[in-house]
């Protein structure tokens, strides 16, 4: 499992806080993670299991407002059902996300 740095995919001040669907959904091996931050803030993006066992953790930093994107490799993971999960000041939203081999 490893990520590919952080982009921030669009210079303009961000409307809203939100975690996209990643894409493609399901994914073999690679996938695409996206969200929005209106404000700079510290930012935690983490990857569980079904379980809810942390199997990675993409980002733990400040971040300033705007559209990120990142490369997530699921590499040694099993196939099955993760989740991403983005935390941000007092907001934090979810996805699932379903790998298959």
């Amino acid at each position: 499992m490893h990520v590919t740095g952080v982009l921030k995919s669009r210079n303009f001040i961000s409307t809203g806080f939100y975690l996209e669907q990643n894409y493609p959904n399901p994914f073999k091996k690679l996938t695409i993670i996206k969200f929005n931050l209106p404000y700079r803030t510290k930012v935690t993006l983490l990857v569980t299991n079904s379980y809810g066992q942390v199997v990675d953790k993409l980002i733990s930093c400040v971040l300033d407002p705007g559209t990120y994107e990142l490369k997530f490799f699921a590499d040694g993971l099993p196939e099955g059902t993760y989740f991403c999960h983005l935390v941000a000041d007092r907001l934090s939203d979810t996805r699932e996300m379903e790998l298959t081999k």
